[in-house]
């Protein structure tokens, strides 16, 4: 009997670094860039707060929250608008800043693998992985969602 591979459709976010791989369904939305509300005392990976569907929601900086240095943001950037995993009604959503349109793809084991140069990118990244050849990384929502829980708990 033939089995299909498993493929989940799947979005790239272009960071200034590299790129995120995201399930799809993760996404809720891709915003149009604007500035955040900057919260005093916050980590330089938490930009501040952005107001999208009257609701006040973090706005990230995944190459910051990784280690890499801060770079200005471009004319094409956008906000990836991401579902938290927890189900938390208080901040069911928290923003990715990217730097351009993120685009979809099919991530399956056909045309996925591991990455054979993996950089050192902390507990935020799960896995570093080629997606038709291009490096990718699949970030730890569930670890971003608790750090943005904690960042915002100290700042309060």
């Amino acid at each position: 009997m033939n089995q299909t591979p498993l493929e989940v459709r799947s979005v790239l976010l272009p960071v200034h670094n590299g790129q995120l791989l995201l399930p799809n369904a993760s996404v809720a939305e891709v915003a149009a860039f604007r500035d955040a509300t900057e919260l005093s005392d916050s980590p330089d990976w938490l930009l501040g707060l952005i107001s999208w569907r009257w609701k006040e929601i973090p706005l990230v900086c995944f190459d910051t929250l990784v280690g890499m240095p801060p770079k200005k943001t471009g004319v094409r950037a956008r906000i990836a608008i991401c579902y938290v995993l927890s189900g938390n009604p208080k901040q069911p959503f928290f923003g990715i800043l990217t730097q351009s349109v993120p685009h979809l793809t099919r991530a399956s084991e056909e045309f996925m693998e591991s990455d054979p140069e993996p950089a050192e990118l902390g507990e935020s990244v799960i896995q570093q992985v080629l997606v038709n050849g291009e490096k990718a990384w699949i970030p730890d929502l569930d670890t971003i969602e608790a750090m943005i829980e904690t960042a915002l708990a100290e700042i309060e």
